[in-house]
């Protein structure tokens, strides 16, 4: 779900990236914060559609503000219409680190294959 017009940014990672950075992170003589992220920030709907094509579910729909609130709340709806993108460049510089999936449409056919193999979308009879 889009809240209205707003078109948030999000950085992503793969799963099998974020457990491969916090093993870099953790075998490593260094102590700070580090941002585990792709290499590239997407809009909420680009990632949203793309999912959705590969799920064959329907596109997502916008929905106005007012709406969302009453269905998700102050934060809910503060979450979808945020952005949060942020950088992994300290991580690779510091570490040598590179993502797998360098942007979330390496990743997604993968996960879409996942969830469908586990039933997701549930078809209506």
């Amino acid at each position: 779900m889009l809240i209205s017009r707003a078109s948030p940014v999000w950085s992503l990672i793969h799963t099998d990236d974020a457990a491969n950075a916090f093993v870099t992170a953790a075998e490593a003589p260094k102590t700070g914060v580090w941002h585990v992220v792709d290499d590239r920030p997407v809009p909420l709907s680009a990632f949203l559609g793309e999912l959705a094509i590969r799920l064959g579910a329907r596109p997502p729909r916008r929905m106005p503000r007012w709406l969302a609130r009453m269905f998700l709340g102050r934060y809910g709806t503060r979450i979808l219409s945020s952005s949060f993108s942020t950088s992994n460049a300290r991580l690779r510089r510091d570490f040598g680190w590179r993502p797998s999936f360098p942007t979330y449409l390496e990743g997604v056919e993968e996960i879409a294959a996942a969830w469908k193999a586990e039933g997701f979308p549930r078809r209506r009879a």
